[in-house]
């Protein structure tokens, strides 16, 4: 069983987007541990699509959850600037803060708390596939 939403690129919009997964996971009895790592995640990718997947003129980003067996699989789609954030370099969270460049906590982050993250570019799509799994 699954849902779906589809909302303009506005940082503003995060909180509708949270409220919807939020009530989705609910439904599957997720700990709060789960639904904070889930929607931390999830935040990390919607403000990058945001702010870096189009230009000046905003788009689209479409979302799609759902539950396969025991996980929770969560599909962003947009049509903006190729970018697969599998590929981005991990950050070496253990050298000084001073010697660290800016960027790229947020998708350690997220490789960290899902258990698995796949991107495609499909039809001119940026897809990006992330699952978490239900329990222990």
């Amino acid at each position: 069983m699954g849902s779906n939403i589809k909302l303009k690129s506005k940082i503003k919009n995060w909180k509708i987007l949270s409220q919807f997964i939020e009530l989705f996971l609910q439904k599957y009895y997720c700990d709060k541990k789960f639904i904070y790592e889930f929607l931390l995640s999830c935040e990390e990718i919607f403000v990058n699509i945001c702010l870096y997947a189009y230009k000046s003129s905003g788009g689209e980003i479409s979302v799609d959850i759902c539950v396969l067996e025991n996980y929770i699989k969560i599909v962003f789609s947009d049509s903006g600037i190729k970018f697969d954030p599998t590929k981005f370099e991990n950050k070496n969270i253990n050298s000084k803060i001073y010697d660290r460049r800016p960027g790229g906590l947020g998708i350690f982050l997220v490789k960290k708390f899902m258990s698995s993250m796949k991107y495609a570019r499909k039809e001119n799509k940026n897809i990006l596939v992330m699952t978490k799994k239900i329990g222990r």
